[in-house]
């Protein structure tokens, strides 16, 4: 059999499985893919599932400077002595307020504690540590549910997170071993089984992550994947498991990523949606001798690319969605799929190699030498599929680089923010996308838009006749390159107001200033449009100019027409815990038919700035 045959085959059924076909159709297939898989499970491995773990010399991973960072954030795990309480008052706390960090916040230090401690015990072969290791691991064992609170669904329900915690538990034991007492071995079998193998295997295609939408598919499949190859001894069973966590990771590389590779979710959860599928796909790789390599997949090299693609500059990115500037790739995720995809431009995006998951912080030790590349050319992209453009110039001496997207408005992680953009120049964002709001119980609900930063009031589009844009799929925008530098946006669908006709946003880098003009058409009568630019910086107004100030310089932004007003959110600011202030500037006037805003920008260098 060839080394990918399997691998097609199994796309091939999935894609038709997540299509409207009988349940008798679906159930032959079903047999047909476990059959397959049962087939590659005959190979049998010699060593572990990560095979790094015994093929990696511990001197030499020792050897690593990462890894020695990786090793001191670990020992110092015993500066803590206790164990965070998950208590039932605080896990009730959600169901009062609508506030997720009370249970949260203990939650995961507890499991960073586990995952510290038992990366302390195994790179320092130190048994000292196990005693501790058992009590996390008996104390999350004894936790009522696995599943966080604004993510109840019932019983079986099996979330982001109880999977990941069955994932840690699992890799826990295959790092470890016989150095955990039996009664600690059998205690993570029994509750893996019981919370998560056994409902999966009953009701994994009921749960509402198996559409691989976003990416709940791609950690909840595969960080189940990843337990029943480590746990599960019954070969029909991991067979029959399997074949659901392939189809279900199949919907999640069709789904969840636009045929161009792009994550509309954002740089954040592109990472988060492959920690687990990429683990897993590894792993089943390992276990089925190559048989069986999700990798191989050919859409993988343009999700590898998207990362690059919303790059603004070092260490920032487009932060569209729920999103933030600051990111960076997760170093096991760069490593591997630039091994795997060729797309090397990810080992110029990594940075931070601990977190609370020891599937991860693992991974970064094993596969990640440690290495970084330098930056890539920032250059101009266009992708008119997923409406997201990139161009790049020069403001001054200044390096600028301006993000926009068109979209629409019902995308994984929505904001309804047609045509926004974001202005770079220097090491500075000028104007931005504000990036996700607080976590609540509200900001996942009917009273999502109702927050600035998930509205358009938050974002740089227009406001006409006192209309915010409108949330659902409907209400969206086509973007396209008319220029070597100049992009068009049409977003005249973003808002249900039926006398507007045409609403077009064009944006342009020149060679000394970024243009951007909207026109408007509308039926007969008079019509306010209030147009936004919104920043995190320090701005200030005075009649058509508005300045945006860092310490490089200054964005001088003049209108052709109207004065702007300053407005600082500071009570939304301040209810979604950011630090800084969000500064609305707006420029209102009254259209008849026709009529337009245009805006030119320019760059002015502090004193002893320098690029």
């Amino acid at each position: 059999m060839n080394k990918y045959s399997l691998a097609t085959v199994i796309w091939g059924l999935a894609a038709t499985l997540s299509g409207c076909v009988h349940a008798s159709e679906q159930t032959a297939m079903s047999g047909t893919q476990e059959s397959e898989i049962s087939e590659a499970l005959q190979f049998e491995p010699t060593g572990p599932l990560i095979p790094e773990i015994s093929a990696i010399q511990p001197e030499d991973l020792l050897a690593r400077p990462h890894v020695q960072k990786i090793l001191k954030w670990a020992r110092d795990a015993r500066e803590r002595n206790d164990i965070p309480l998950t208590t039932y008052t605080l896990y009730r706390e959600y169901a009062r307020t609508g506030a997720r960090e009370p249970y949260q916040e203990p939650y995961y230090e507890k499991r960073e504690l586990l995952t510290r401690e038992t990366l302390a015990a195994w790179l320092d072969r130190d048994d000292s540590r196990i005693p501790r290791i058992c009590d996390l691991i008996w104390n999350i064992c004894e936790e009522t549910t696995w599943v966080l609170p604004a993510h109840e669904r019932g019983e079986q329900y099996i979330d982001l997170f109880a999977a990941e915690t069955g994932a840690e538990l699992a890799h826990v034991l295959l790092l470890l071993g016989a150095r955990l007492p039996e009664e600690i071995r059998g205690r993570i079998r029994e509750e893996v089984r019981d919370r998560i193998l056994d409902p999966y295997l009953e009701f994994g295609e009921q749960y509402s992550w198996k559409s691989g939408r976003n990416n709940w598919t791609g950690v909840c499949a595969g960080s189940i994947g990843e337990q029943f190859l480590i746990l599960e001894q019954d070969p029909e069973r991991l067979a029959k498991a399997l074949a659901m966590v392939v189809t279900q990771l199949d919907r999640f590389i069709k789904n969840a990523f636009e045929p161009d590779g792009v994550c509309l979710e954002g740089i954040g959860y592109w990472n988060y949606g492959l920690y687990h599928y990429v683990a897993f796909a590894e792993m089943l790789r390992e276990r089925t001798g190559g048989r069986l390599d999700l990798l191989a997949h050919p859409k993988l090299k343009d999700i590898a690319r998207y990362p690059f693609s919303v790059v603004l500059g070092p260490g920032l990115f487009a932060s569209f969605s729920d999103s933030s500037p600051n990111a960076s790739v997760m170093p096991f995720l760069a490593a591997r799929l630039a091994e795997r995809t060729g797309e090397n431009s990810l080992l110029a995006l990594t940075d931070q190699s601990t977190s609370w998951r020891i599937v991860t912080t693992l991974r970064n030790a094993l596969w990640w030498d440690g290495k970084t590349l330098p930056l890539p050319e920032v250059t101009d992209l266009i992708l008119p599929e997923s409406g997201v453009a990139r161009i790049t110039g020069k403001l001054g001496t200044f390096d600028t680089v301006l993000a926009a997207k068109a979209g629409h408005n019902a995308e994984p992680h929505n904001h309804n923010d047609v045509g926004s953009f974001i202005v770079r120049a220097g090491k500075h964002i000028y104007l931005c996308d504000p990036g996700a709001g607080r976590y609540s119980r509200e900001y996942f609900s009917a009273k999502r838009y109702e927050n600035v930063f998930a509205s358009s009031y938050g974002h740089s589009v227009p406001r006409i006749n006192g209309r915010l844009q409108s949330t659902g799929p409907q209400f969206s925008g086509t973007l396209e390159q008319i220029g070597e530098k100049r992009i068009r946006i049409d977003f005249s669908r973003a808002w249900d107001y039926a006398p507007l006709r045409s609403a077009v946003r064009e944006i342009e880098i020149t060679s000394d200033a970024v243009l951007l003009e909207d026109r408007f058409i509308f039926e007969e009568g008079s019509h306010e449009v209030e147009e936004a630019l919104v920043t995190w910086l320090p701005a200030t107004v005075e009649n058509a100019t508005a300045r945006i100030q860092s310490p490089e310089g200054s964005l001088v932004i003049t209108v052709d027409e109207g004065v702007f007003r300053k407005e600082e959110l500071t009570e939304a600011c301040r209810e979604n815990n950011k630090k800084e202030i969000l500064t609305r500037l707006t420029v209102t006037r009254p259209l008849s038919a026709e009529g337009s805003f245009k805006f030119v920008m320019r760059f002015e260098p502090g004193t002893g700035s320098s690029n």
